[in-house]
């Protein structure tokens, strides 16, 4: 029974052993493994029905800047 004891406590001690080695290389890893910080979300950029084409910024007019489509032939809807 002893030695029973004594086997489960050496295994217990190599699995602590590989448990430190497998931490201290995955801390490793992640230093070395330099991640860029996530930039923020920005809304998409409301686009033109008819051509499809980002709209530029500032205040929208009533016809598209590139294609002419005129946006009240539509709903406010459309644009979110």
């Amino acid at each position: 029974m002893i030695a029973r004891i004594a086997e489960l406590e050496d295994r217990v001690r190599i699995l602590e052993a590989r448990v430190r080695s497998f931490s201290v290389q995955s801390r490793k890893d992640a230093a070395s493994t330099k991640v860029a910080p996530r930039a923020a979300r920005a809304r998409p950029r409301p686009r033109c029905p008819g051509c499809t084409l980002e709209l530029p910024k500032g205040r929208r007019g009533d016809s598209c800047v590139w294609c002419g489509f005129v946006f009240s032939a539509i709903g406010g809807r459309a644009f979110r």
